[in-house]
């Protein structure tokens, strides 16, 4: 949402960016991805791929993630439990590469090469 109104804000107030996506939403058009406490807008599944998302905890990346591993298991899911899955959202959250912690080198093994 914020992205939005830093693009349009020199032609639509807040509010108005607000109420149009909101309409995007009921015509399914967008949807909102949650996102912790958070959410974001992105295209519905009718004009882009489906996709799941990781979520970096710490900076807030957001990864897309494609593949029918997934898609398979809940349809698996779904008849399990005699169940007719009509829609779904999956996101993990983590850490991303770069806010993982390092592994801390602590020289035993340098230390056990020179003796």
């Amino acid at each position: 949402m914020y992205e939005l109104y830093e693009r349009a804000r020199s032609q639509l107030d807040r509010a108005s960016i607000y109420r149009i996506v909101t309409l995007f939403e009921k015509l399914g058009i967008v949807q909102r991805v949650n996102i912790g406490w958070k959410y974001k807008i992105e295209l519905s599944d009718a004009f882009a791929e489906h996709h799941h998302h990781l979520t970096c905890t710490s900076c807030h990346r957001v990864i897309p993630i494609q593949g029918t591993e997934l898609e398979r298991f809940i349809k698996k899911l779904g008849q399990a439990y005699a169940f007719a899955p009509t829609g779904h959202q999956v996101e993990v959250q983590g850490l991303c590469r770069a806010c993982q912690p390092q592994p801390v080198a602590s020289g035993l093994h340098d230390a056990e090469t020179a003796a």
